[in-house]
């Protein structure tokens, strides 16, 4: 197995921002690999002839269609791999009846290349793991150029409208105009912060428990730094925390008794939104970040080290008693990352979590003829066994069951030499945002041989979440709004790191300074970014 080109792939499926693609291997399968579920799809009315054709009337779509159907699709490529010839792609069109023609980009230039093909007005029936943002699908659904979905959902998508019902999931689709104009990727809702990971064989040479608030943290993490930690007789090599420019002690917040927003900096304490960066709580926070530093207890490179860095250190020896990272094994390599657990939170229901729907994944356009056809097919993929499909590819072929009853990849048989050659190649899902449900039989069935680091981190990931929570409502704000958010955030936000930073390394003192920074802030736009998110949030609740 290629270990660094399946850390590679992993590392892109698990961060959130990901747009990497799949595609790959020459082989079809026959139609018995097809979920049952995509084998016919009601309408709102009764029965219906079964045809094979769509009806306007709503009758049921029943595949395979009577006809072939061609559409046109826009996708992206993960290495060189195409999704014309992915036989899990393959399977699932040819025993609907559907030719898919795709025209298909490399991940790095998918913007710029899907931007130009909307501007040139010779665009495709349908964009597929295409990376829509919702500020894509506002602008692109105002204009006409996305057909809008709703309706057709509710009509022609059952097993999708009864997810979305079970996970009061609608709202997350929906734009500020009341449409839907794409279908979504669901997934386990695990935390929306990068995780916080603390060395548990640390903790058990020296007799301590995991930390259950933050005064037992201190604690830990000064016990890292004076006791030896690691146990090789140096007193100065061991390094309690560290973070990076990317990945920043601010992460910490997740666990000051808030239910805490990251991408707005705020959250809803005794039902109001509050604008965390000029609050006590944030106060409390830089005292705290204050204490770590100057006892030497965060890393003297936390505020300015970039992420790679972070890499290097941890995979250099034994110096590391906590970080923040995807996976541990990111930092610390895949053989140590099992020393490491990530962190409970404190308390119940205060741990940010996401909403588990991630929008632009599927797109129709209004070239589309027949697009319930579309939406009707795609509704396989929010089946337990079309996640399986998507996420793992055709059984027998791509994956297998083991010994034990659970599930493992099928390597030198014609779809890669190694996992991330199978997973890219031979899975819908390769490691781009797609339309399906993450199964559970991924989850639950996943054998330790299939990658055993991957096993623990989904342990890990399950038991955070776990204790957490989604922050916020769907929060979707104006364009005069949305503008103005993106014009003053990123400056306010790095002189809000700036001020962190000046603090702890003690070039400003927090007393004296704090007035002046809350002022600052205001001045900056603060104020004004708090009176936008309070107001979108009370038209969120509905008040």
């Amino acid at each position: 197995m290629n270990m660094k080109k399946l850390t590679a792939l992993f590392c892109a499926f698990a961060m959130t921002f990901s747009l990497t693609a799949c595609g790959g291997a020459k082989e079809t399968s026959d139609a018995a690999a097809v979920p049952e579920s995509s084998k016919a799809a009601e309408g709102t009315a009764d029965g219906g002839a079964d045809t094979g054709e769509s009806q306007a009337s709503g009758d049921a779509i029943t595949f395979p269609l009577a006809e072939t159907k061609e559409y046109s699709v826009f996708a992206i490529l993960n290495q060189e791999y195409d999704l014309q010839d992915n036989i899990s792609m393959q399977t699932v069109t040819e025993a609907a009846n559907l030719k898919f023609n795709f025209q298909s980009v490399m991940g790095a230039d998918l913007k710029e290349k899907r931007n130009l093909v909307l501007a040139s007005g010779e665009y495709p029936d349908m964009f597929f793991k295409a990376g829509f943002e919702a500020n894509d699908l506002e602008k692109y659904g105002k204009q006409g150029l996305f057909l809008p979905l709703e309706d057709m959902i509710k009509q022609y998508a059952p097993n999708l409208s009864a997810r979305l019902d079970e996970m009061d999931g609608w709202d997350y689709l929906t734009s500020s105009d009341g449409h839907i104009y794409s279908l979504p990727g669901i997934e386990r809702q695990n935390g929306a912060m990068t995780t916080y990971w603390i060395n548990k064989r640390w903790m058990d040479n020296l007799g301590l428990q995991e930390p259950k608030s933050l005064d037992e943290l201190y604690e830990v993490l000064k016990a890292f730094k004076e006791e030896d930690a690691n146990g090789n007789g140096d007193p100065n090599d061991e390094i309690p925390l560290t973070a990076t420019d990317v990945v920043k002690p601010d992460l910490l917040l997740a666990y000051f008794g808030i239910p805490y927003d990251y991408g707005t900096k705020t959250a809803v304490i005794d039902g109001e939104l509050t604008y965390i960066p000029t609050s006590e709580t944030f106060k409390k926070y830089v005292a705290y970040v204050a204490k770590l530093y100057q006892e030497g207890l965060l890393d003297k490179n936390a505020f300015t080290q970039k992420h790679e860095q972070q890499g290097a250190i941890g995979q250099s020896g034994d110096v590391l008693g906590s970080f923040f990272d995807a996976g541990a094994f990111l930092t610390v390599g895949r053989d140590n990352d099992d020393d490491y657990i990530a962190l409970t939170p404190f308390e119940d229901g205060l741990y940010p979590l996401g909403t588990g729907i991630v929008p632009g994944t599927m797109v129709l356009t209004d070239t589309c003829k027949d697009p319930e056809v579309l939406i009707a097919w795609a509704d396989q993929f929010y089946t337990e066994e079309g996640g399986i499909l998507t996420w793992l590819g055709i059984e027998g072929k791509t994956w297998q069951m083991d010994e034990d009853g659970n599930w493992e990849w099928i390597v030198g048989q014609g779809y890669g030499d190694d996992i991330a050659t199978v997973r890219s190649s031979s899975t819908i899902q390769g490691a781009a945002y797609h339309p399906s449900i993450q199964s559970d039989f991924w989850f639950d069935k996943m054998s330790e041989k299939v990658d055993p680091d991957e096993v623990y981190l989904n342990g890990e990931k399950a038991k955070v979440a776990a204790k957490g929570a989604v922050p916020l409502p769907m929060m979707r704000y104006s364009d005069g709004d949305a503008k103005t958010i993106s014009t003053i955030k990123p400056d306010i936000d790095a002189y809000i790191d700036q001020y962190v930073a000046q603090v702890a390394t003690g070039e400003l003192n927090l007393e004296d300074s704090w007035d002046e920074y809350v002022a600052t802030v205001g001045n900056m736009g603060g104020g004004q970014l708090e009176e936008i998110y309070k107001n979108t949030y009370k038209e969120a609740i509905g008040k």
